[in-house]
């Protein structure tokens, strides 16, 4: 709601829908029929967010969380992470992030919100398997394991290598 201002610019190309005056979304009205070359974009509490993934396509939608999806996810252990560009291996520890890890080992990283909703802390994975707790990423993206969020995603194996 803070860009509606900016965004009324684009006259009837944009629609702002806020529930307390519009009330629920009709979502097959709103998204079943979307022109080619349209982007989705989507803010709001967690079921309406997961709502719009389960009927968009996922390579035309873009969403903020203001909280992380919740998820299932394994047991944490211990495992390497090698900074290719530093040339150093760090230990990161059960329960602490590579985030936490590498920022405490003096490598200066960008992030912001440490839940894994914003995106700022996207490394790029050089090799091993990364275990993808965010709520950013797409499923293909997550599946081609080529960057992960290092505020909350760890790794499936012993050892990461990434691009830091």
């Amino acid at each position: 709601m803070a860009f509606t201002e900016e965004l009324a610019r684009y006259g009837d190309r944009v629609t702002v829908a806020p529930q307390d005056e519009a009330g629920l979304l009709d979502l097959p009205s709103v998204l079943d029929d979307v022109p080619d070359g349209t982007l989705v974009y989507c803010c709001g509490p967690g079921p309406l967010l997961d709502a719009v993934e389960a009927r968009c396509p996922a390579d035309i939608l873009r969403v903020e969380r203001f909280q992380p999806k919740v998820q299932v996810v394994g047991a944490d252990s211990e495992f390497e992470v090698v900074l290719e560009q530093s040339g150093r291996t760090l230990t990161v520890p059960v329960g602490v992030s590579v985030l936490d890890t590498v920022r405490a080992a003096g490598v200066e990283v960008l992030f912001s919100c440490t839940e894994g909703t914003c995106g700022t802390c996207e490394t790029d994975v050089l090799d091993g398997v990364p275990d993808h707790r965010d709520s950013v990423l797409s499923e293909d993206e997550r599946a081609a394991g080529e960057t992960m969020l290092i505020c909350v995603s760890r790794c499936r194996g012993k050892r990461l290598v990434l691009d830091l």
